[in-house]
């Protein structure tokens, strides 16, 4: 059965140690931009960034701009460079453009950012909500053409590339036989290759991740937590 608590405990309604005014518009849009940025495997040549209802609203007051930019260049919440991180961004030669959205969020939520970003030829979606206490959810994920729709916390472990569904089912139960504690699996596989994102119960032990890296090197796998 799908785990259905955003938060795990009090420590997520107080929130991270972060710099910036809000847990909601900066320390989770610091963890969206991370998001974003862990996918992509590398600093953006280029960040869109579309925002909706009250982060539409209120992102240059509260510091969101700051925060997501800084999230997608994988600083975080704590990180103090992130008062300067569109400045940053931009002594890198990342290209970000904001828009603001009218109209209903597109992630059923106030806190709402679709990013939108490219590192040579791998291009990344990541649309994400911050539910307050720096906690977010991810709504919808895309890498390189292919697309899954979510509604799911962190920790999750994202994998993409060329495969076919009999390499995906062993992954799974590889994955399973070392007890990593998966929650829901969602998946798209076509022939032209596939998107999979494991939600997990708990964390997933980094040198565990190595070992399936190397056993599935022709795969990408992104650990957002």
């Amino acid at each position: 059965m799908a785990r259905t608590q955003d938060f795990k405990s009090a420590f997520d309604i107080i929130g991270p140690k972060m710099i910036g005014p809000s847990s909601s518009h900066t320390a989770g849009a610091v963890k969206i931009g991370n998001a974003l940025r862990t996918i992509l495997q590398q600093d953006p040549d280029n960040l869109e960034i579309h925002y909706y209802e009250s982060f539409a609203a209120t992102h240059q007051g509260h510091g969101t701009d700051l925060a997501i930019v800084g999230g997608a260049l994988g600083f975080s919440t704590f990180d103090e460079r992130i008062p300067e991180s569109t400045k940053i961004a931009k002594d890198k030669g990342v290209d970000v453009n904001i828009i603001e959205e009218s109209g209903h969020s597109l992630g059923e939520h106030p806190n709402c950012a679709l990013l939108k970003a490219d590192a040579g030829e791998r291009h990344v979606e990541v649309n994400g909500i911050s539910i307050g206490g720096g906690t977010i959810k991810i709504k919808s994920i895309h890498v390189d053409g292919l697309c899954i729709l979510m509604n799911h916390g962190l920790p999750i472990l994202v994998i993409d590339g060329d495969s076919d569904v009999a390499t995906i089912n062993h992954l799974i139960n590889d994955l399973i036989d070392k007890d990593v504690d998966i929650n829901e699996e969602i998946k798209t596989i076509h022939k032209e290759g596939c998107l999979l994102a494991l939600h997990l119960n708990k964390e997933i032990k980094s040198d565990l991740l190595e070992q399936i890296r190397d056993q599935y090197s022709e795969l990408n796998f992104s650990y957002v937590d």
